[in-house]
């Protein structure tokens, strides 16, 4: 459960497939002080439904697989962690 820090966007990857990115605000503790800050991607029809109910501030709860990525930046090797959304629910908090 988190709620959006931006409004979703969806894109377009080069074969024209539907795609957003987008980050959760997560609570961590009981007292309301600690975040995680969650990365999030969704695709096809699932991101498209974000996009329309997707403002700054909404709150979701997610459901989905942690996917785990890697690149090259200056000859040093990234990586990243992302929850890919299989499925989403507007919360009412």
């Amino acid at each position: 459960k988190g709620t959006l820090t931006r409004n979703i966007e969806v894109s377009k990857s080069q074969k024209g497939n539907s795609f957003t990115k987008f980050t959760l605000k997560c609570l961590r503790d009981d007292q309301g002080t600690r975040f995680d800050y969650v990365g999030c991607i969704a695709f096809g029809e699932i991101a498209e439904k974000l996009e329309i109910v997707g403002s700054s501030d909404t709150k979701f709860k997610i459901i989905g697989n942690l996917q785990t990525s890697s690149y090259k930046k200056d000859d040093q090797k990234i990586y990243s962690m992302n929850v890919v959304v299989e499925s989403f629910e507007l919360l009412n908090e």
